[in-house]
């Protein structure tokens, strides 16, 4: 049977009256795909923080301590591989996510900025570096955790444990860094790539901090999830007020 247009039209009306969400203006919503992928991003790390401090503080006083038994065996699995090469290697890497470290891959983004004239770029890069800094500080004395001492320490660490300071500050400057890479390269090839090399030494990062014995595993996965929490956060508000700036061109 030949459907004639005028039937046609009258189907997709009542298709749409059926389903009244089709009749959104989803193609209207504000900010870019980008945008609501880093929100989503930022929120789904947020998220994972807090059920990572449900089991570490408070599921402990139900009775469950599976929060503490996957920190022994994960401490375990990877300090049986201690030797002294390779924990030179880890003091090597775990330098990675140290103040010193950042400082210099900061002043060398904050070089690409200036050469770009990105005066917004500035402004996220130092407020993304001032929370790397802070908010560690402000979290461990909430949280009071101290470090492991299941087994040998390889390197002095003094202060608390929950967060991991290494393992926010590595999350949120590296995140911070791929971002700003992307926005001056304007490829989608050097964005996935930024990324990706990115989260490779963020996670180097953290198992080192485990393998040398000053955290445990989820002070890392902490420090990951608030950290990249906070570095999505950024540049998701970044990233929406864009509009109201052109894009930084390049020399």
């Amino acid at each position: 049977m030949r459907v004639y247009p005028r039937a046609k039209a009258r189907d997709h009306s009542r298709m749409r009256n059926a389903f009244p969400f089709s009749r959104l203006p989803l193609n209207r919503l504000p900010g870019s795909l980008r945008l609501w992928l880093m929100l989503a991003v930022a929120c789904g790390l947020a998220y994972s923080f807090f059920e990572i401090v449900d089991d570490v503080f408070f599921d402990p006083l139900e009775g469950d301590v599976e929060s503490h038994e996957f920190d022994a065996a994960v401490s375990r699995f990877l300090t049986q591989f201690r030797s002294e090469g390779l924990t030179q290697a880890a003091i090597d890497l775990t330098a990675l996510g140290s103040v010193s470290v950042l400082t210099v891959f900061a002043i060398l983004a904050y070089a690409a900025a200036i050469g770009s004239r990105d005066f917004v770029g500035l402004a996220h890069l130092s407020i993304a570096l001032l929370g790397a800094g802070l908010w560690p500080q402000l979290l461990k004395p909430l949280y009071g955790r101290e470090r492991p001492d299941l087994l040998e320490r390889l390197v002095p660490a003094a202060d608390l444990s929950f967060p991991s300071g290494h393992a926010f500050g590595a999350a949120a400057c590296y995140a911070t860094f791929a971002y700003l890479c992307a926005r001056y390269t304007q490829s989608h090839a050097a964005e996935i790539f930024a990324y990706v090399f990115a989260a490779l030494l963020i996670t180097v990062i953290g198992l080192t901090r485990i393998y040398l014995g000053v955290h445990y595993a989820t002070d890392v996965l902490a420090g990951f999830a608030a950290g990249g929490a906070w570095a999505f956060l950024l540049a998701a508000l970044f990233t929406a007020g864009q509009s109201r700036h052109a894009p930084p061109q390049r020399p």
